[in-house]
């Protein structure tokens, strides 16, 4: 089977993101900023070729690892797991981890840029995209809302995922709004946000193993 659409839409944005930090190199700075605290302040660097190349590398392994360690899983996860949703989070981790890159090559050649507001954006958008995903993904050990409870029950993993699905859109949307507004304010309620949605489910699933136990 060829490479299927989402699969070179993934490659083509490595690609593109390689390609785009060979042109800016000799722009970047011999030490660059690659963390940041809520305020967008720089509190972590890393030389230029590492800096530089990181990213893009780093990309194509978890590209590689979660389109392909699927296909080493038994075949009934295999199935459930069907030909869709592999390709569709390969390809979302794909784009973030570009978008972030970019974010870092901006800041590191304009003069007093900031990512404090662009950052949060970028992860809002993440998890909207993820939560209108993970729903269509059916019980299996590699990607997913992952818990003891709902990888054993396939009601359990189906209504947990629609669950985290809402809980990870509504945080995502609520992440981009305080996260557009700036400040530390805007950085804390976007990183609980994030940090509330994806923690609801997995509560969720839980509650739901334990009310099932008693019925």
């Amino acid at each position: 089977m060829g490479m299927q659409r989402m699969d070179m839409v993934s490659v083509g944005v490595i690609g593109l993101t390689s390609a785009l930090t060979a042109a800016v190199y000799d722009r970047l700075p011999e030490r660059m900023a690659t963390h940041f605290d809520l305020q967008g302040n720089a509190n972590g660097w890393m030389p230029r070729a590492m800096g530089a190349w990181f990213a893009p590398a780093f990309a194509l392994g978890l590209w590689a690892f979660v389109r392909f360690v699927p296909r080493i899983l038994p075949k009934t996860d295999k199935k459930r797991l069907g030909d869709t949703s592999a390709p569709l989070v390969a390809g979302l981790t794909v784009l973030l981890m570009a978008a972030i890159h970019v974010l870092i090559l901006y800041v590191a050649i304009v003069r007093g840029a900031s990512l404090a507001r662009a950052i949060w954006v970028v992860l809002g958008a993440f998890y909207i995209a993820l939560g209108l995903v993970i729903p269509r993904i059916k019980r299996n050990p590699v990607m997913g809302i992952r818990t003891p409870w709902t990888l054993m029950s396939d009601e359990n993993w189906a209504r947990t995922q629609r669950v985290g699905g809402y809980s990870m859109v509504l945080g995502g949307v609520v992440a981009v709004v305080f996260g557009a507004l700036g400040g530390t304010a805007g950085g804390v309620v976007a990183l609980a946000a994030i940090f509330v949605s994806a923690l609801l489910p997995a509560a969720y699933s839980l509650l739901l193993a334990r009310r099932q136990d008693q019925s």
